[in-house]
């Protein structure tokens, strides 16, 4: 027999003991392990409980159904990082365990006829983290259910007694919420899976006890599953919000209407507090782009009453179908105030997520975010059309948008990189063990290619990973997800040089039998066999990559060392034994620390977080040894702060100008850690962006200010090639057009107050980020009409 146990939070059990009393019509399933916790008043399910007419429930058939436990209850201690931190997960007596399949299966349960809600909660508390979980599921009367076998969609044959769960890998939960009518005296739900299916729970309960069901039953079980565990709760703070202006006087059409409508800056974070200023109330959108180009439109709504199912809905603008506009609504998070902060969160927008309609309580803004794309046969003009906004308990409203072609082909400046650190979709592809899962990540891969590029990314980071040597001194390496990383890099049309690591820690631990710990913080020096080791690997790689013709990698052996003088040391040992393989060395290190200095002459390619040093020492030694100054902007990846928008703009656009460094390569296109939808759990905060659950990008703000200051760049770049075009030529009306041109490029260039880290001081206001761009903008129009354009 499965053991019950109560639930040790006595909030919890409080809430939830009257559940052990079991009605007719109120039944929870809890799916698992025999000797795993059960959620009080649950009844206990395996993957051997067959239905039988004593017991009133069990599976249909036992067959292929298996068990899956692991509990996740307290903090970790990490030994590499030296420091307590919270689980990937905190699990409870429902999702610390679970059943999975990979066929058809029935789970019965004997009811008194009627019409009942049917709860199904699915999700694992181990990773599986090469799993793409996709089935569907159906609540129906069990004579009813044997009619469901034909291939069909459960879903688009029942409509609200079926639905979809698609999962990408673990520690991620999905509820479905459907509705059963029971004419013979047995319910069936019904899991019929694309790949596997699982199950957690199953809750089944009348109208009549709907209240009381989710009051005592579902909301505990969301907040532990979604939030945290009352226990652990206890011990975070929220943080208050920003401060915001009172409300401004409303029309009488405002209170009519049971919402007020604004438009601030998309730069500028809208938080749920914020009331609008006056002179943002019912606005007009006015945009510019070039063809080809992106860009975004937001507007807010602050509801005066509860809005139910608001829906915003846009016109045509002119060369853009309504169609081809993604209408995205800004989802606030629960997000720690930095990585690894515990015990303090903010409400934070963050994610732009797809939607149909959205409640919006009274008393609280919620954000839209449209993004267009300029067709590249746009012709040019301005253009007009509008959105529409209606709620089911609301008037409805018009904004008029306004949109302004200019005749301008952007350019990208060659010598430049946009790249961002990246975890492959194509190594879950090639360990995935169905071809579901196969297929998800693959289409998951070119998804996400083609999402880098829109957003001006071409460069990837790489694993060149392999086994230290056998007793042979052999290498085995496999080539497989290397050679696809790069033929898709290659599709796409990817700029090299490719950052590739190799597997320094593997030959530590070969000769050490210990890690070296993060940032090298336990690292010891090992023998000579262990650089001789790696040179020989580091070779193995140059070799096959000079044998396939693939583009030039840089070699990353240690990502963030530290100043520990073991560590410096260390450092010395493997940047020599990488260079003596023949290859450029890639490092993520400040190159102006001091403790860095002995690793000058061994470091081809410095990777710092901000644009450090300076531009005059960035040129001139890159000018006088050849090497390159990358950076990695953590302040504004997320990693630190979901919040600094603006910054990020500045820091991809005219901050990146005028640093003189040559790339920027963001940590990272996506950090999950557990659910990517709880940043307060797992060793590090989530972030960057989410995906759907067909695996498609789902962008979050910060990403969509990358592509704006890679437009930003483009401007300036394609002024910059104008200009030179037009001194050089013959026509004296060109070039005074270019030298007007220069002093006004000039005042964009003075007006940036130059700073290592763009995050949120010492910035232009939001609104002025366009107002430049406009003054880049309007100087090519001007040369370009000199140049009789």
């Amino acid at each position: 027999m499965r053991s019950e146990c109560v639930i040790v939070t006595a909030l919890l059990f409080a809430l939830t003991c009257c559940v052990s009393n079991v009605f007719a019509e109120t039944r929870l399933f809890d799916m698992g392990k025999a000797d795993s916790n059960v959620w009080e008043g649950a009844t206990a399910v395996t993957a051997a409980s067959v239905y039988s007419q004593d017991a009133g429930f069990g599976w249909e058939s036992a067959e292929g159904l298996k068990e899956q436990a692991r509990i996740y209850a307290e903090p970790v201690f990490s030994k590499s990082r030296g420091r307590e931190q919270p689980p990937v997960m905190y699990t409870n007596a429902i999702t610390e365990d679970c059943i999975i399949g990979e066929g058809d299966s029935r789970f019965l349960v004997d009811l008194p006829n009627g019409e009942y809600h049917v709860y199904v909660m699915c999700g694992t508390s181990d990773s599986y983290r090469n799993q793409y979980w996709d089935f569907g599921v159906a609540a129906t009367d069990a004579e009813q259910a044997a009619q469901l076998w034909t291939g069909d969609d459960f879903a688009s044959v029942l409509g609200e007694g079926a639905g979809r769960v698609q999962i990408e890998g673990g520690y991620t939960y999905r509820v479905l919420n459907l509705r059963a009518l029971v004419t013979s005296g047995k319910l069936a739900v019904s899991f019929q899976p694309h790949s596997k299916w699982l199950a957690s729970a199953v809750l089944i309960y009348d109208d009549g006890e709907a209240a009381r069901v989710e009051k005592e039953i579902i909301k505990p079980l969301e907040d532990w599953t979604f939030f945290l565990p009352p226990a652990e709760a206890e011990k975070w703070t929220l943080e208050p919000p920003p401060e915001t202006g009172a409300m401004p006087a409303l029309s009488d059409a405002d209170r009519q209407r049971g919402y007020v409508i604004f438009h601030r800056p998309w730069p500028e974070c809208v938080y749920p507090n914020m009331t609008p200023r006056p002179e943002e109330t019912n606005p007009e959108l006015r945009i510019f782009a070039s063809p080809g180009e992106y860009e975004p439109l937001t507007v807010s709504v602050r509801a005066l009453r509860d809005l139910e199912k608001l829906m915003v809905t846009v016109s045509d603008l002119g060369p853009i179908a309504a169609a081809d506009i993604d209408v995205r609504h800004v989802k606030y998070m629960k997000a720690r105030p930095n990585y690894t902060v515990l015990h303090r969160y903010r409400i934070v927008p963050d994610v732009l997520e797809p939607f149909e309609f959205t409640d919006v309580p009274e008393g609280e803004t919620d954000r839209f975010w449209l993004t267009v794309r300029v067709p590249e046969d746009a012709q040019p003009g301005i253009y007009t059309g509008s959105l529409k906004l209606a709620a089911m308990n609301a008037g409805e409203a018009t904004v008029p948008v306004k949109l302004r072609v200019l005749p301008i082909k952007l350019q990208e400046d060659p010598e430049k990189i946009y790249g961002i650190y990246y975890r492959h979709p194509i190594d879950r592809m090639l360990s995935a063990s169905d071809e579901v899962s196969r297929e998800y990540f693959r289409r998951q891969a070119e998804l996400e290619a083609q999402d880098l590029v829109a957003h001006g990314i071409r460069n990837v980071t790489m694993s060149a990973w392999m086994a230290p040597a056998d007793e042979n001194g052999e290498f085995h390496p496999d080539w497989t997800g290397l050679e696809a990383k790069l033929d898709l890099a290659k599709r796409y049309n990817f700029k090299p040089p490719f950052i590739v690591s190799v597997n320094t820690g593997g030959i530590y631990r070969k000769y050490m039998k210990e890690s070296y710990g993060s940032h090298l913080r336990m690292v010891k020096i090992p023998p000579p066999e262990f650089a001789q080791e790696l040179t020989a690997m580091c070779k193995v790689v140059e070799a096959e990559r000079v044998k396939r013709g693939w583009p030039e990698f840089l070699y990353y052996p240690i990502d963030e060392p530290g100043r520990q003088p073991e560590a410096v040391e260390f450092m010395k040992i493997v940047l020599k034994a990488v260079k003596d393989a023949g290859v450029r060395t890639y490092l993520t290190a400040d190159p102006t620390a001091d403790a860095f200095q002995p690793w000058k002459s061994l470091v081809d390619v410095w990777c710092t977080q901000p644009f450090a040093p300076d531009r005059e020492t960035v040129l001139s030694d890159s000018a006088a040894r050849g090497v390159e100054y990358w950076c990695y902007p953590n302040h504004v990846a997320g990693e630190n702060d979901h919040t600094p928008v603006a910054g990020a703009r500045m820091t991809f656009g005219f901050g990146f100008w005028r640093s003189g460094f040559r790339t920027l390569i963001p940590w990272i296109y996506c950090a999950n850690i557990g659910d990517p939808f709880n940043y307060l759990t797992g060793s590090a905060m989530d972030f960057m962006n989410r995906h759907e659950p067909d695996g498609a990008p789902m962008p979050v703000a910060l990403w969509e200010a990358y592509r704006e200051g890679y437009d930003d760049y483009r401007y300036v770049y394609t002024l910059q090639q104008l200009v030179e075009k037009a001194k050089a030529s013959d026509n004296a009306a060109a070039r005074q057009a270019a030298t007007r041109a220069e002093k006004e490029l000039q005042y964009v260039w003075d007006s940036i107050q130059v700073q290592p880290k763009y995050k949120y001081d010492d910035l232009w206001p939001a609104h002025d980020f366009d107002v430049y761009r406009w003054i880049v903008a309007e100087q090519i129009l001007k040369v370009q009409t000199a140049m009789g354009g």
